[in-house]
């Protein structure tokens, strides 16, 4: 205890000093806090925007399919597969999808169109689309019997083609066989997930309504799965192929979001790269800043260091009381950028920050929109690896200080020739 009270004394003697060097070190720690939380809601945002929107978190087509993506590239959806792709552990919900590219507008206008052929009771378990309806209604639990077929268009081709809710539509497509689909639409709601891809040029129908334009019944193109854990879907794809060799099902891949969407995946190693490139960078600065304090403090009292070992004090003893003042350092320094940082980082968690200031227009990146507001992601790791960094990086910088001052003569030092 002594040891502390001796080292907060020291630190006292030149408060402008050691003030600076406090500063430092919270500013520091709380840039650091508030870039994790940061980077960290970035990239979640761009798993979720792409994983929960669009692509799931493992895929399941025909092997055919993915190297070009063709309509006659399908696969039968029957129960012995839904039940083995249920019953693998780690999945929570599997919605079959029909994708097809299709002409689709009104005497007027018209458009090509990204047409989707989704089930909608099992849909809203995997994806988040249904909860991006701004106008009008989600699809049906059945497809109507008579009349059009109901359809959920992206923001962007209702601009496009200048529709709202309750009008109808003519959406023509290829059929697996050759032949040329078509259908009459009614608009039942407005798309706008944050996902260019979708919100541009969209359109859902339930899944009977697209197979039979596109000449596939019984069959789908693709099953999206939601599982209890993103980053594991590697594994989970892995054990899913293996149950699908099993049951003879081999021509049907299954591949995680990591291996659908490889930028991405690379994007966020990089991203993690670059964080600690930024923490080596801060610390590296924090180190010189502190060094600099200790160092000058030791070299004004070495006469006192003399003084201190002819009267009895160790070299264990000196060299953890020099030590002691840059942990001081750190600790205090640290504490009050955490607590800052933390704040921020909060604040940001749950108001988020709104970046359209900073773009242009509907920015978006890979798919995602970032014209509206990041959420930033705080967790005990956010704080704690900043602060804990900080207070070992600035008592490691004591330990040249410390060598230095166990290592003077005594006699040289009390008659301050050193």
């Amino acid at each position: 205890m002594m040891v502390w009270q001796m080292a907060a004394r020291n630190l006292l003697r030149n408060r402008w000093r050691s003030g600076l060097s406090i500063a430092g070190i919270a500013v520091a720690t709380a840039i650091l806090i508030w870039n994790y939380g940061f980077f960290d809601g970035f990239f979640d945002l761009m798993v979720r925007g792409t994983t929960e929107v669009d692509i799931g978190h493992v895929q399941l087509q025909d092997e055919r399919y993915i190297d070009q993506p063709a309509t006659y590239d399908y696969f039968a959806w029957d129960e012995e597969l839904q039940d083995t792709v249920s019953s693998t552990a780690g999945v929570e919900a599997v919605a079959p999808r029909v994708r097809l590219f299709g002409l689709i507008g009104h005497e007027e206008r018209s458009s090509v169109a990204r047409i989707l052929g989704v089930d909608p009771k099992e849909e809203p378990r995997v994806t988040v689309m249904a909860e991006g309806v701004r106008q009008g209604r989600w699809l049906g639990e059945e497809a109507p019997k008579q009349g059009a077929a109901e359809v959920v268009i992206g923001r962007g081709l209702s601009q496009s083609l200048g529709v709202g809710v309750g009008d109808e539509l003519v959406v023509i497509a290829e059929g697996a066989d050759g032949s040329m689909g078509d259908g009459l639409l009614e608009v039942v709601g407005i798309l706008e997930t944050g996902n260019s891809r979708i919100d541009r040029r969209a359109a859902l129908l339930h899944l009977e309504e697209a197979q039979f334009i596109a000449a596939v019944e019984g069959a789908v193109h693709e099953a999206i799965l939601r599982v209890d854990n993103p980053g594991s879907a590697p594994v989970l794809a892995d054990e899913l192929q293996r149950r699908l060799d099993a049951i003879d099902r081999s021509q049907v891949r299954a591949r995680s979001w990591q291996e659908v969407e490889p930028g991405l995946y690379e994007l966020l190693i990089y991203g993690d790269q670059m964080n600690r490139v930024i923490f080596l960078i801060v610390f590296f600065v924090v180190a010189l800043g502190v060094l600099n304090t200790l160092r000058m403090s030791t070299v004004e009292r070495h006469r006192e260091f003399g003084v201190m070992r002819a009267v009895g004090m160790s070299k264990p003893r000196l060299f953890w009381l020099v030590s002691a003042e840059g942990a001081l350092l750190g600790f205090i320094g640290a504490a009050v950028g955490g607590v800052v940082g933390a704040a921020a980082t909060y604040f940001h968690a749950t108001a988020g920050l709104d970046l359209s200031p900073f773009v242009e227009g509907d920015a978006t990146w890979m798919g995602v929109s970032f014209a509206e507001r990041i959420y930033f992601i705080m967790t005990w790791k956010t704080v704690l690896y900043p602060v804990m960094g900080l207070v070992v990086v600035s008592t490691l910088c004591a330990v040249w200080p410390a060598v230095t001052a166990i290592r003077l003569n005594v006699q040289e030092a009390i008659s301050g020739r050193t």
